[in-house]
């Protein structure tokens, strides 16, 4: 047989695939008002369009209006997964899903102590779904404390892309703190993510759910603030990992919409 060989021959996406609802509330950031850009993975290298192109890291997060979406007070954003996220006590850390934003750490390759942020915004209320329709309540929490790591071998200010790719899909240590950031370096982060891509971590333990196929944020504080991705949390079956391609095989990838919702 030619071609690729996958493990039940299905990809399986592991980010938001689906924009259900969004409403961008009173005070959104303007021009990041394109529901869209929050589906994909979340961004590696930013600022094409804008011009001043650079690795995603800590110190220097996303900021493209084609990268983020801004919901303001009030306001909330309802996304859907192809794939079911599963209650699983065996992802890493018992976390289910990932919510990514786009605060950094203030800091020329280093952050201060203790750490200091900018992009901060309100804290975010997430309810997940099986359905669409019945909601449960997760959490509650900023969604800023572990900004995107996009490479493992980039400096904190390069203007090419890495060679290292992080996981997007393998949550940060939950025990970690800002305490425990601060006065860290660039590398010493990229050892305390330990692989990970960042994001903010969420368990559905305690919904009562078993899985949940849509998740809802909700902004019920005063401050807007940006969501680049969300991500399922799963540990990998056994041969669930693609074979390698013969000669000539392509795979195509899709690419994150950019269109107005």
């Amino acid at each position: 047989m030619n071609g690729i060989l996958l493990a039940n021959d299905t990809v399986s996406n592991p980010y938001a695939s689906g924009v259900v609802g969004y409403d961008e509330g009173s005070n959104p950031v303007s021009g990041f008002t394109n529901a869209l850009t929050a589906l994909g993975s979340p961004e590696r290298f930013t600022g094409e369009l804008d011009g001043f192109p650079g690795v995603v890291n800590p110190f220097s997060p996303a900021f493209g209006m084609d990268e983020l979406v801004s919901i303001g007070s009030g306001g909330f954003l309802t996304v859907e997964f192809e794939q079911a996220i599963r209650d699983d006590a065996g992802n890493p850390f018992g976390i289910d899903f990932l919510i990514f934003g786009n605060a950094g750490f203030i800091g020329f390759g280093e952050v201060g102590d203790p750490p200091s942020m900018f992009g901060v915004g309100g804290e975010a209320t997430v309810q997940v779904s099986a359905n669409g329709l019945d909601w449960v309540n997760v959490q509650t929490r900023l969604l800023d404390l572990m900004p995107v790591l996009g490479y493992q071998d980039s400096g904190p200010f390069d203007s090419f892309p890495g060679s290292v790719e992080t996981d997007f899909t393998r949550p940060v240590d939950p025990s970690i703190t800002l305490g425990d950031l601060a006065g860290k370096s660039l590398s010493q982060l990229v050892d305390l993510y330990d692989g990970s891509g960042g994001g903010v971590g969420f368990d559905l333990a305690g919904t009562g759910l078993s899985e949940v196929s849509f998740i809802r944020v909700l902004n019920e504080s005063a401050i807007a603030f940006e969501i680049d991705a969300f991500a399922d949390v799963s540990v990998p079956s056994p041969g669930g990992v693609a074979l390698i391609a013969p000669p000539g095989v392509f795979l195509l990838c899709r690419r994150r919409r950019s269109a107005s919702l």
